[in-house]
């Protein structure tokens, strides 16, 4: 991904959004403002150089139970993790190009294999992007990177059921499936395609329903930018670089709703970030090691925050792991022991901790398949 330019533009929105409604000052602790966008929406703004502090939050604030799940080490079960989706049952592994989507239950054992790699018509030839595991109907929705009118749709025994067929090629697409079993889809528009959509319904039979047509500032060029959707919270949450916003999507209203943006003021560069949110939360992650900025919504306040895994002998653990409304972290099993003994000689880490530790590293072989630690959200 190139550095994002998206700025410019979402200023110039900002600009418009501010000079033609509401915008109330913080209450706080002065970091976010909120300019009222529409009837039923607000703007939550939140000033970079007016961040300051750095807090800790523990994982158990955040996610109801904690698990640690340890991959089978069988050779087909050997996966170099790429994305993950997890349901109350199941844990999918997205991997690189040329390799299967692979379907595990909470025990780490392996299910299945996802369809195959290839170029007939029930397989995918290139990477997955987004997935979507529906344990109701026991399907399972694949969006590949680029160039496909299709979403592929498998049952969670790996066979291919049916495709979603789309009125235009789809640019890295996001999908989300509802209660209804609407599928939502919102992908990179190109200036130059014949049939542009930003957002695209079809339901559960895969007919088409609706579509929304992207304002300019959603046209792109070139495969530069990219587009980034969590499925944390309620309503279609997603990030398009090149507009540096946070957007909602209301299926219902056929509507995109502006809901959180950094604000950076005068940085002669603005630093590369993405966008998450979880119920809580908004969360932007300044890469290159400067850290994540939660934006407490209930609270109103921004702090930069560690995350500590309280569950699991105090290891700090990433602010920013948060998808399909659960919390993850993946180890390689080499990676995981690192881990730990680095924890082991901290002067903090208490004789609780280091037992809880020590009992866990004594069971890794640095030739163990990958182990997860996961919790589902609040």
């Amino acid at each position: 991904m190139k550095n994002i330019k998206g700025f410019k533009v979402a200023a110039a929105l900002y600009t418009i959004l501010v000079t033609t409604s509401c915008s109330t000052a913080p209450e706080a602790d002065g970091t976010l403002t909120f300019v009222e966008t529409d009837a039923d929406n607000t703007l939550t703004v939140c000033h970079f150089n007016q961040v300051k502090n750095t807090i800790d939050i523990n994982l158990s604030d955040l996610i109801e139970e904690f698990k640690i799940v340890r991959f089978e080490n069988s050779d087909s079960a050997l996966f170099k993790s790429y994305g993950l989706c997890i349901t109350d049952h199941y844990i999918g592994i997205r991997q690189s190009a040329n390799l299967p989507f692979l379907l595990f239950t909470h025990d780490g054992k392996l299910k299945c294999q996802v369809g195959a790699i290839g170029n007939g018509p029930e397989e995918y030839n290139q990477s997955i992007y987004d997935e979507v595991i529906n344990e109701k109907t026991k399907e399972i929705y694949l969006a590949s990177f680029a160039f496909l009118p299709k979403i592929l749709v498998y049952n969670t025994d790996g066979k291919f059921m049916r495709e979603i067929a789309t009125k235009e090629r789809l640019s890295k697409p996001k999908v989300e499936v509802d209660d209804d079993r609407d599928i939502t889809i919102i992908h990179m528009p190109f200036e130059n395609n014949k049939e542009k959509f930003l957002a695209a319904v079809h339901d559960k039979n895969g007919s088409f329903k609706q579509e929304l047509k992207p304002t300019p500032n959603f046209l792109q060029k070139d495969f530069n930018q990219e587009i980034f959707a969590y499925h944390n919270v309620p309503g279609f949450s997603f990030f398009l670089t090149s507009s540096d916003t946070l957007f909602h999507y209301n299926k219902n209203a056929n509507k995109i709703y502006p809901k959180f943006k950094m604000d950076f003021g005068e940085v002669s560069e603005t630093p590369m970030h993405i966008y998450n949110e979880i119920p809580g939360y908004y969360l932007t992650a300044i890469l290159w090691g400067k850290g994540v900025i939660a934006v407490n919504k209930e609270k109103q306040t921004s702090n930069y925050a560690r995350l500590i895994n309280d569950f699991f002998g105090h290891m700090e653990a990433p602010m920013f792991n948060f998808s399909n409304g659960w919390f993850y972290q993946m180890f390689e099993s080499g990676q995981l022991i690192t881990q730990i003994e680095k924890r082991l000689a901290e002067s903090n880490c208490s004789e609780k901790d280091r037992k809880q530790l020590k009992e866990l590293l004594d069971t890794i072989d640095e030739e163990d398949n990958n182990i997860l630690f996961m919790g589902k959200l609040k």
